[in-house]
């Protein structure tokens, strides 16, 4: 690490990725327990790289130093690496600033994640400054960004094949030019019902009930679309816009086109960004929803799951997320009104993305002009 890097680090308060300590203590078992614990929680903190700068006062960023001889890389690389899985790569190093000696741990950030205490079990995150236990929820959505699980194809255990409309799962297999006689080999086949290993009994898949259920929400309550009218008094100020993918989005294109009559609207922009929301969306953020925020000059959609790739390097920067899901839509998007081949978010240039990390949110705000 060069100076300007540290320098930088130093006018920074302390968050997710940093952590400021006055001293390295590892001379019993529960300070290097605590050590391990520390390292786990930046490393399972959304971001890049992670850092602890030791010789600094947390409260007041005061240089105090520490001592060379305490420091020892060695000795923290096998403390790390021996409480840690799957292990968190990291590097140890010293820099001189201000006649202080800094010590320094840089975390860097895996595909291995989430990583958890060998000794309990355990897996820690860092919530702001603090550091806390993830929720079965942060686990899972991380497991599926790092591919670890799959979330389309996991079994909906109170659901069962009558809960699926045969006249949805007919038109799919006539769009994808599969026979039409419904069994449970072809619906296993293509994903749109999964075996309980335990049970040995067929369940909907979430994607299955996703697109071909009757009702999702009895089984999935926040595959919803909630949309806050904060524009035209004629129509009702919240709506929640339900039923399988393509049901919840042709209600909420309705009602946002009838609000906003009076505005020009890049509609197909609309059905682009909305399609993606409701399909690339985080689905283990159980307790939160997309949200569509319909303003005097801007519309906002909102969907839970930041985007872990290519953020900043071009327009289309969601996490392609539930690539199963996306398929299958295609094949039932038959009027290619969501995700239109002909269509190029590259010419709206205006549109804003915002990558929100500590809520694991991700946001798209499209100016709209009064006609």
């Amino acid at each position: 690490m060069d100076i300007q890097k540290l320098i930088q680090l130093l006018s920074k308060e302390e968050g997710p990725k940093l952590d400021f300590k006055l001293k390295l203590i590892t001379d019993t078992e529960s300070s290097k327990k605590e050590l391990a614990k520390d390292v786990c929680a930046i490393a399972n903190s959304r971001g890049g790289r992670g850092y602890i700068l030791f010789g600094i006062e947390d409260k007041t960023k005061r240089i105090v130093g520490i001592n060379k001889e305490e420091f020892g890389e060695e000795h923290i690389q096998q403390i790390v690496s021996t409480r840690i899985v799957p292990p968190v790569p990291i590097s140890v190093e010293i820099i001189n600033f201000q006649e202080k000696n800094i010590g320094i741990i840089t975390i860097y950030s895996t595909e291995q994640k989430p990583h958890q205490i060998r000794e309990t079990g355990s897996f820690y995150i860092r919530r702001g400054s603090t550091i806390d236990i993830m929720h079965k929820e942060e686990i899972a959505s991380m497991m599926q960004d790092n591919g670890l699980i799959t979330f389309e194809l996991m079994p909906v255990t109170k659901a069962t094949i009558k809960d699926l409309s045969d006249n949805k799962i007919k038109q799919f297999l006539t769009n994808s030019n599969l026979p039409i006689e419904i069994n449970k080999d072809i619906l296993s086949s293509t994903g749109i019902i999964t075996i309980d290993k335990e049970s040995g009994e067929y369940h909907p898949s979430c994607e299955g009930i996703l697109l071909f259920g009757k009702y999702p929400q009895n089984f999935l309550p926040h595959s919803i679309i909630k949309i806050h009218n904060n524009v035209n008094i004629k129509h009702p100020q919240n709506k929640i816009a339900d039923g399988n993918l393509i049901e919840m989005l042709d209600n909420t294109c309705e009602f946002i086109f009838n609000c906003l009559n009076e505005y020009h609207l890049p509609k197909e922009l609309i059905q682009n960004l909305l399609a993606k929301a409701v399909i690339y969306r985080d689905y283990f953020e159980i307790y939160n929803c997309v949200e569509v925020n319909l303003n005097k000059n801007s519309i906002e959609i909102i969907n839970p799951g930041f985007s872990t790739k290519g953020f900043g390097k071009s327009k289309d920067v969601y996490s392609k997320r539930n690539m199963w899901l996306y398929l299958k839509f295609l094949s039932i998007d038959i009027n290619k009104r969501y995700f239109n081949n002909q269509y190029n978010i590259k010419q709206y240039k205006s549109v804003k993305f915002y990558n929100i990390l500590s809520k694991n949110l991700f946001k798209a705000i499209i100016p709209i002009i009064k006609i």
